[in-house]
């Protein structure tokens, strides 16, 4: 099978999985909703009837964002005009480059378990549907059966991932550090980085596609064993390395398209009359949604390309 047929057959899959899809949203919605309603009560009770609260209805305050910020901890602190639109993109892309996500407040932290943990079962179900040929399996049944091994190979992805980004990126920083400490030239700074994160970039990509194939063959094969799982993938992943990295490539420009012309669409942190506002709000969770419906095309373009190559 090529890499279009796959990614075509995965877009037909997705399309048979809407409710489930929708259920993963609302799912991801009920999880943040209570760490959003925090923030807002902080924001709420810091503003109260002051004459702030009508300057950010216009547009922005600075000067009420200093006072603020300087005077708030864990969720609240993570509070700024970058979280809108594009920005809380960005932020979460620069945080990931940078290996910080540990580096965030404890309730962030454990946000970011219950997520992984969340995602954990949901990609059992979703990769056993796209693997059935015939009768549909049910989704929550077979999202419990295979949890328990599907979270052996999380934190055996965690671990790598912790190696990647508490010494690999270090030894990186400390590389480019050295290399460049007696150059003036910026354009050669920035040449070592661009390489550094292409690097990590390359780890990480592989790391996920290991990981994702090795998800796929544990239902493929129904095998009760998991460790030695990942090296099988592996294997696999690299001796069919056009493939695999193309269809993964193919995907992810796809996701890259998306978010541009969300970028393009988004309103910024001046929004602010109600319509605005909720326009706003609605164009965000329409884009979760296809953020959503783009991670199960990766977990079905490639449960297509894993029958035929495992």
């Amino acid at each position: 099978m090529n890499i279009i047929s796959a990614f075509s057959n995965g877009l037909r899959a997705t399309g048979a999985t809407k409710k489930y899809i929708l259920l993963a949203y609302i799912l991801n919605f009920l999880l943040v909703a209570g760490l959003a309603a925090s923030v807002a009560n902080s924001i709420g009770s810091s503003v109260g009837s002051s004459q702030a609260g009508e300057n950010l209805r216009l547009g922005f305050d600075d000067t009420w964002f200093q006072n603020y910020s300087v005077n708030q901890k864990d969720l609240a602190a993570t509070f700024s005009p970058s979280v809108t639109g594009m920005g809380a993109i960005f932020n979460g892309l620069d945080q990931f480059l940078r290996g910080g996500i540990f580096e965030n407040f404890p309730s962030i932290v454990a946000a970011g378990f219950l997520y992984l943990l969340l995602w954990t079962f949901l990609s059992a179900g979703f990769i056993t549907v796209y693997a059935s040929d015939g009768e549909k399996p049910s989704f929550f049944q077979q999202a419990a059966h295979f949890f328990p091994r599907f979270l052996v190979l999380a934190v055996l992805a965690g671990i790598l991932y912790y190696f990647i980004f508490g010494f690999v990126t270090s030894w990186l920083d400390s590389g480019v550090r050295s290399l460049t400490r007696e150059t003036l030239d910026e354009r050669v700074h920035f040449t070592y980085v661009v390489i550094e994160y292409a690097i990590v970039w390359m780890m990480i990509v592989s790391v996920n596609l290991i990981f994702d194939y090795s998800k796929i063959m544990l239902v493929l094969s129904q095998s009760k064993s998991v460790f030695m799982v990942p090296v099988r993938s592996a294997a696999l992943v690299f001796s069919n390395f056009r493939k695999t990295f193309g269809l993964y490539a193919l995907i992810g420009i796809a996701g890259i398209v998306l978010m541009l012309v969300y970028w393009l669409i988004v309103p910024g942190a001046k929004t602010s009359t109600w319509f605005t506002i909720v326009g706003a709000f609605l164009i965000g969770q329409v884009y979760l949604i296809a953020r959503i419906w783009m991670r199960c095309l990766f977990f079905a373009g490639q449960t297509t390309m894993g029958k035929v190559l495992v």
